[in-house]
């Protein structure tokens, strides 16, 4: 155990400093160089988590909620493979910001269901919003389809929100195996899942919050992720894991507390999180983004140049089609994030 406790650190040190070449460049997608801002934000502030419905790209938002972005070039009709993608200004397609931040601004992670249901994790205090309708909390948006691939945001509904989860300012959320939703916070490290997430117009009766267990050291969450039946979570202090996360109930016999994982950047803080369901886990230190496979320990470069917020969630998402996202921003003000993307034929190279 010391001997591979060892190997790992001496891993960890020889990424840290693994040249540029062996890395894959990411295409730069979106930013405040493809577009200089007309009327409205180009670019995107601080992105977060990720929702992908038919062919149409939604990113959260420290300052502008979850916003909708949509091809430079309007004949691209393949823009989650190709070409770059500007803020969609029609109102119609994105959700909150604006000065009131109705119904609200800063969104962390997002999960979805495999259908038109997603889940957002909503960070940001409320502001004066009419009715007091928004603020944090974890938000469940609902799609429908209009032509052809193109889908609009149907419907928006709070979840569980008798059980004091906006006080603790969600920011991630991952939907297990068991149907639950597991979220965590940037206040604390608590690890709680929503049962029955779906329900519409939910009751404290059909929709509870079921305690798991709490992050090392109780830190606060950037992102989470499940691979299997495991759930993976990235803190400041390192990355974790929940092994058998849905058989653990109310943290009995500590079971659903997390363990630090040997990625070979134990205290570094990881901001963002994503896997592929089939055995690789994406996470992102530094100014890097790696690719770590739980079944032998490996960890591998994938790109790197990147400037992440330390605070809160980054965006890192794997597409449907394979493709990897990736959201950053080197000064969060004015609106001068970015959005990358590594093609899933690069990441098929990365051995």
């Amino acid at each position: 155990m010391k001997l591979k406790t060892l190997s790992l650190c001496i891993l960890g040190t020889i990424l840290a400093s693994a040249p540029a070449g062996a890395q894959i460049a990411a295409d730069l997608v979106a930013g405040p160089s493809i577009l200089p801002a007309i009327g409205s934000p180009a670019a995107p502030h601080t992105p977060s988590g990720t929702v992908i419905i038919g062919n149409n790209l939604w990113v959260g938002d420290e300052a502008q909620g979850l916003r909708h972005y949509i091809p430079l070039d309007p004949a691209n009709t393949d823009p989650l493979n190709t070409g770059t993608l500007v803020f969609d200004s029609d109102p119609e397609w994105s959700i909150g910001g604006g000065t009131a931040c109705v119904p609200w601004c800063s969104v962390g992670q997002a999960a979805q269901d495999g259908s038109t249901r997603a889940y957002v994790a909503v960070w940001d205090h409320p502001k004066g919003q009419p009715g007091n309708f928004g603020g944090p909390g974890i938000w469940m948006l609902m799609f429908q389809p209009v032509l052809g691939q193109s889908f609009v945001v149907e419907g928006i509904s709070p979840l569980a929100q008798n059980f004091g989860l906006g006080g603790n300012l969600p920011t991630a959320v991952a939907l297990g195996p068991d149907g639950k939703l597991y979220v965590g916070y940037l206040k604390n490290g608590n690890i709680q899942r929503i049962t029955n997430p779906s329900t519409l117009n939910p009751t404290p009766q059909t929709q509870t919050v079921e305690s798991v267990g709490t992050t090392p050291n109780g830190r606060p969450m950037r992102a989470m992720a499940f691979l299997g039946a495991d759930l993976y979570i990235a803190t400041d202090q390192g990355l974790s894991v929940v092994r058998n996360a849905a058989a653990c109930i109310g943290n009995q016999g500590g079971c659903g507390n997390a363990v630090l994982v040997q990625d070979g950047f134990a205290g570094a803080n990881h901001v963002a999180l994503t896997t592929d369901g089939a055995g690789k886990i994406y996470f992102s230190t530094g100014a890097t983004v790696y690719r770590y496979t739980p079944a032998d320990l490996r960890v591998v470069p994938v790109s790197s140049g990147f400037a992440f917020a330390g605070g809160h969630t980054n965006m890192l998402t794997l597409d449907p089609f394979g493709n990897l996202w990736i959201g950053d921003d080197p000064s969060e003000v004015n609106f001068s994030g970015r959005l990358w993307r590594v093609r899933a034929a690069s990441l098929a190279t990365i051995l």
